[in-house]
């Protein structure tokens, strides 16, 4: 009766695929009924066959001059704030009971988008998962449904979105082939996907001034391997010479730095049960911070945190990975923020479903604010006014 029941939820979310929001005339949506029902009929074939994107070519040297025009740019409004939404571990499937869980999840996010009226969305990691299922239509259909918003979007990969019938650079290329993706894939010594796209306002005279420029990294299965520290060192010491130290620098990622270990168990006070005086700390943890570890337990510092500080203007890092966790902590001058799941896919608690708006204003990011789907209407649980 089981495989009964998914079977069918299956071919009734994959037709669904087939009548998904409509996009612009400039971008052919990729799913059909007539694909749709292929797919069914052929499900073991597809997920049995593995699909692979092409490389990228691009390659970096710390000897290199930094420049913005490998960077993307976004503005802002003067007398406005600048709004982002980040939808984190989405975890689209092609079949199985996650394939049912993502049709809640695509009406939240269009709650999420038209509660928030963002002008970028930011997908941090596990934009589709499924081991040994497939995610050949999850990203696809992830991407038609940013692109029928009309609004810039900026992916990062999590832990689980190659463990399917896809790897990164595939999925990539599918999310990159619409117009308003602003992913690039960046040398491959890195990963797939680390890039940086800057908000800035315009000056009187023309000319741009950076308030904010974010960092995307893909954090692998565990944290940044060496080539990314050296790349962010590079990267902010030239954002920081080309505005004079005025941008703020903010690194989005999929899974936690050690340090949200170390500033949690600094902030805490387990005994009270309540956030230590002194810590400009909100929200909660319901699950183990998933960081990398040392033999004896303590968090292992990679050398990332010390890059950020020694920066000077990185005064932001955003993670999500654990789906139980919404928790911001500034520590040792640089707030560490877990962003709020969306969906049930995956390690669902109730109450921590929804999406994160961050507002950037004149001086960079000025407010954090958490909301929750889980009765319906996008309410706020945690609200962090940074400015």
């Amino acid at each position: 009766m089981e495989r009964i029941i998914a079977l069918f939820l299956s071919m009734f979310t994959i037709v669904l695929q087939a009548f998904g929001s409509a996009t612009g005339a400039d971008y052919q949506q990729k799913t059909d009924l007539k694909g749709a029902l292929a797919a069914l009929k052929n499900k073991d074939a597809i997920i049995a066959e593995y699909h692979e994107g092409e490389p990228s070519k691009d390659v970096w040297s710390p000897d290199e001059t930094f420049r913005l025009d490998n960077t993307a740019t976004l503005y802002k409004e003067k007398d406005r704030d600048f709004v982002i939404l980040n939808l984190a571990d989405i975890h689209f499937e092609d079949y199985g009971y996650r394939a049912l869980y993502s049709l809640d999840g695509e009406m939240i996010i269009k709650r999420a988008v038209a509660d928030a009226q963002p002008d970028l969305i930011v997908l941090s990691g596990d934009i589709v998962c499924g081991d040994e299922s497939s995610t050949l239509f999850s990203i696809e259909r992830i991407t038609d449904l940013m692109e029928s918003f009309r609004i810039p979007w900026a992916p990062v990969f999590g832990n689980h979105d190659d463990e399917s019938n896809c790897d990164l650079n595939f999925l990539a290329d599918v999310m990159m082939s619409s117009p308003h993706c602003l992913m690039q894939k960046g040398d491959p010594a890195m990963g797939v996907g680390n890039y940086i796209v800057n908000i800035a306002e315009k000056n009187d005279d023309g000319t741009d001034r950076i308030v904010e420029s974010l960092f995307f990294m893909d954090s692998h299965h565990s944290q940044p391997n060496e080539t990314q520290r050296q790349w962010v060192k590079w990267a902010s010491d030239g954002i920081n010479a080309l505005t004079g130290g005025g941008a703020e620098i903010s690194l989005i990622m999929h899974i936690p730095l050690p340090e949200y270990q170390t500033a949690y168990d600094e902030a805490w006070d387990a005994d009270e049960k309540q956030w230590r005086d002194g810590y400009d700390a909100y929200g909660e943890l319901h699950e183990t911070i998933c960081c990398d570890h040392n033999p004896d337990g303590t968090p292992a510092d990679r050398g990332m945190f010390a890059i950020l500080k020694k920066a000077g203007t990185v005064k932001h890092v955003f993670c999500s990975h654990d789906h139980m966790n919404d928790f911001s902590i500034q520590y040792q001058g640089i707030r560490l923020t877990y962003c709020m799941k969306l969906g049930r896919g995956s390690g669902y608690q109730f109450g921590f479903n929804g999406a994160t708006t961050i507002r950037v204003g004149g001086e960079g990011i000025s407010r954090i604010t958490h909301k929750t789907a889980a009765y319906g209407p996008l309410i706020p649980i945690v609200d962090i006014k940074t400015k």
